[in-house]
């Protein structure tokens, strides 16, 4: 399993009812106050795309912060 679940907004409009997509941010809303209960902050996160012609780039600067699965 992935470390992250990333939906795309326009997946979620399309393919969920307005029931399901309400259980989805609710669920995503008590994530986020049992974080902040931790003492967490919230996570905002940069989302590339695979497919984008420079993702080797990105990859080669996160490989070289040590932030890329198969970094050294």
């Amino acid at each position: 399993m992935s470390k992250f679940i990333v939906l795309k907004m326009d997946d979620i409009k399309d393919h969920l009812t307005i029931e399901e997509q309400l259980l989805l941010w609710t669920s995503i809303e008590k994530i986020n106050v049992c974080r902040e209960a931790e003492g967490k902050k919230f996570n905002n996160y940069a989302v590339i795309n695979q497919d984008e012609p420079y993702i080797n780039e990105v990859t080669d600067i996160m490989r070289k912060h040590g932030h890329w699965e198969d970094a050294e």
